[in-house]
């Protein structure tokens, strides 16, 4: 299920977002930065947040309602629990986003296409996405 974020799920999407490991090495953060420069971004008013749960917070996804270069909804950050990688549940739970999107009559789209493959960390990996510009006008906000 796909819940919009609020503050009722920040302890929950923090003790999430703490062991998303692999990710903030991605990033080149301590997990603990990692969770908390997110957390903040979850709540500040450019963003609609999203938390995605079956019974726990399985991913999140952070999309900033206006990109300062095209005015567009930009997915900022997309991350699937670690231990669920290589199951499929990521390509589901996009589609799912995607299709929210589209389904409260949002204009343009929300695409993405793979830019260098898989990157490794021993066992765990992470997908490098890049946005492909819509050619349906800007999306001002999550409607």
């Amino acid at each position: 299920m796909i819940h919009v974020y609020d503050p009722t799920w920040r302890d929950a999407v923090a003790a999430f977002l703490l062991q998303q490991r692999s990710f903030a090495e991605l990033n080149g953060q301590a997990p603990e930065t990692f969770r908390d420069e997110n957390v903040a971004d979850f709540e500040t008013e450019e963003t609609v947040s999203l938390v995605f749960e079956d019974g726990d917070v399985i991913a999140v996804a952070d999309l900033l309602k206006q990109h300062p270069v095209d005015g567009s909804l930009w997915l900022g950050l997309f991350i699937v629990d670690e231990r669920l990688h290589g199951t499929g549940i990521a390509t589901r739970l996009y589609e799912q986003l995607e299709q929210t999107v589209r389904s409260r009559r949002c204009s343009g789209s929300v695409s993405y296409r793979t830019m260098s493959g898989r990157v490794d960390f021993g066992s765990d990996k992470a997908m490098s996405m890049k946005k492909i510009p819509s050619r349906h006008g800007a999306i001002t906000s999550m409607c």
